[in-house]
């Protein structure tokens, strides 16, 4: 007498038992999760230096490198940073004459002087009461601009509140 078992009851055949996986497998899953997490700690580390807004009590206490923190005025107070690949933003607060102290020292040119006080210039009147930047600066009836151009063909915009002594700056540079 032949014995019927469930397995050709339902036209379906023994599976065979499932072999261990072989060491090349385990060696490739192992490489693939490494990546994996350097990818991650990479990505992590590029959001927390483009991705998130920074404060600062100072100048002092930024941790970028001098070609973006020498545009920030070391007497700005109150400092909110952003950085992009290419270019940053900041708010802060600083009084209208150390700003164009540090303005007319900055982008003076070798040997000449800069007077950026007589060079500011009223913001365009479609901007008050909008936001501008990234950071959304509220432009005001009081806001002036000073816009400097560095050798590299970087630019440098900084609004500012003479009454509040808000400031807003935007600068690219290469």
């Amino acid at each position: 007498m032949k014995q019927i078992n469930a397995s050709s009851v339902t036209g379906q055949e023994e599976l065979a038992p499932q072999q261990p996986k072989s060491p090349l497998c385990r060696i490739v899953l192992k490489i693939c999760v490494v990546i994996i997490a350097l990818a991650l700690v990479f990505a992590g580390t590029l959001f927390r230096i483009y991705g998130v807004d920074t404060h600062h009590a100072s100048r002092a206490s930024i941790w970028w490198p001098e070609r973006g923190r020498n545009l920030i005025p070391p007497k700005g107070t109150d400092i909110t940073l952003r950085r992009d690949l290419l270019d940053h933003y900041a708010i802060y607060m600083i009084s209208e004459k150390d700003l164009n102290a540090f303005l007319d020292k900055r982008f003076a040119r070798p040997g000449q002087a800069l007077d950026s006080f007589s060079e500011r210039s009223p913001v365009n009147p479609k901007n008050i009461g909008n936001a501008i930047g990234p950071l959304g600066w509220m432009v005001t009836k009081d806001t002036v601009e000073y816009t400097y151009y560095a050798s590299n063909g970087g630019a440098h915009n900084y609004y500012h509140d003479p009454k509040t002594g808000r400031t807003y700056q935007s600068s690219a540079y290469w």
